[in-house]
């Protein structure tokens, strides 16, 4: 037995081709898979919106978040303190969980954006389609 044979033996996809293609050219491009690699994480806050978690933050009130984005909001290390919360404001409120895990997030996900847009729609974007 050859090893071409026993390759499309373990690639499934690979017999799905049909032998109207060359099979090479098919392993070809099954391997190689898309030239930009996608990436997507569920946002645990905003309603999983990445546009509003990424450019507004996690809270609809800045005034209850310990940090905000800053632009460009692709960035991840882009953000300041509020000064609502300890640190930096030695008499504000300690961070809860929700306020770190939200850093945390914003910090692998939002680099992730290709570029930081403005939004474009009518009304606020944490109206659309529903508050959130």
């Amino acid at each position: 037995m050859n090893s071409y044979a026993s390759l499309s033996r373990s690639i499934p996809k690979l017999r799905r081709c049909g032998k109207a293609i060359h099979r090479g050219i098919c392993l070809a491009l099954l391997l190689l898979g898309p030239a930009h690699a996608q990436y997507y994480e569920v946002i645990r806050f905003r309603q999983n919106d990445p546009f509003l978690f990424c450019h507004d933050g996690y809270e609809p009130i800045r005034a209850n978040a310990c940090w905000y984005p800053l632009p460009p909001y692709t960035g991840g290390l882009a953000w300041d303190y509020t000064w609502i919360c300890d640190p930096p404001n030695q008499y504000g409120r300690p961070w809860t969980d929700r306020d770190d895990s939200a850093l945390v997030q914003y910090k692998t996900v939002c680099p992730h954006a290709i570029t930081s847009g403005e939004w474009s729609g009518s009304g606020s974007p944490a109206a659309a389609p529903t508050p959130h």
